[in-house]
């Protein structure tokens, strides 16, 4: 289990995402061919989330790329108050627990991009953790630093910060009207945000509502609660049902 978790950092929202990135071996060669393809060079250049997109085409195409595949991964996802920056390590070993427990089968190892700082921290048995990582090389942080400021968009909707509304025919061909950037943002990776374990019991027939707990979602003990109750709103269960 290969975990790339990177971040993305709000001050306006008061509010740090730690997106954790499952991917499989596919996933990052589809990766490498997505740069490739959009006229990067992988091992030298890089997605940042960062980026300007407006006008740049390649960098857009990118994008919707890594949308793509982060959609056929599991995303893990882990909030702190932005002064708690100097905590990040820790909270990826939380999110290492959450996933940990839902995978007891599973080894793995966690892949942290550069800047964070070391602390020391705990890990569950059998994963072990690989700090300091170039996401130029490492290119699963990429997945990781673009699912960050997904997660982190919608949240900035949830909050009432930032709300940007995109034209529906992206999702509904033929409509005329606009919807939320952060509902198509949610739509395209819910999948990826579900975790095995199904809400509620099951109905006469012994079929569970397609509702299902998170595949991973941890706060530090000084996330803003404005933030906690917005991300549990949005995050604290996953439809996996019809949405259309």
């Amino acid at each position: 289990m290969d975990i790339y978790i990177d971040e993305s950092i709000h001050d306006r929202g008061n509010f740090i995402v730690l997106a954790a990135v499952w991917a499989q071996p596919d996933e990052i060669r589809m990766a490498t061919e997505a740069l490739s393809k959009c006229g990067f060079v992988p091992g030298r250049d890089e997605f940042k989330s960062s980026m300007k997109m407006n006008g740049n085409s390649h960098a857009q195409d990118l994008r919707e790329h890594f949308r793509a595949i982060i959609g056929r991964c599991k995303i893990a996802i882990g909030i702190c108050a932005v002064n708690e920056r100097h905590q990040l390590m820790s909270l990826a070993a939380s999110i290492g627990k959450a996933i940990a427990s839902q995978n007891r089968a599973e080894n793995g190892i966690i892949h942290l991009d550069q800047g964070i700082k070391p602390q020391s921290i705990r890990l569950p048995t059998g994963f072990l953790l690989r700090a300091d990582c170039d996401s130029k090389t490492v290119i699963g942080i990429q997945l990781a630093d673009c699912c960050a400021h997904f997660i982190a968009t919608i949240l900035l909707d949830e909050l009432g910060v930032a709300r940007k509304m995109v034209p529906a025919r992206r999702v509904y061909p033929g409509n005329d009207g606009d919807l939320e950037l952060a509902w198509e943002l949610w739509a395209s990776i819910r999948y990826a945000l579900a975790g095995n374990e199904p809400i509620g019991d099951p109905d006469d027939d012994g079929f569970h509502e397609p509702l299902f707990k998170p595949f991973g979602l941890v706060f530090s003990d000084g996330c803003d609660p404005r933030v906690v109750e917005a991300a549990r709103r949005r995050f604290g269960s996953v439809w996996v049902g019809c949405i259309h």
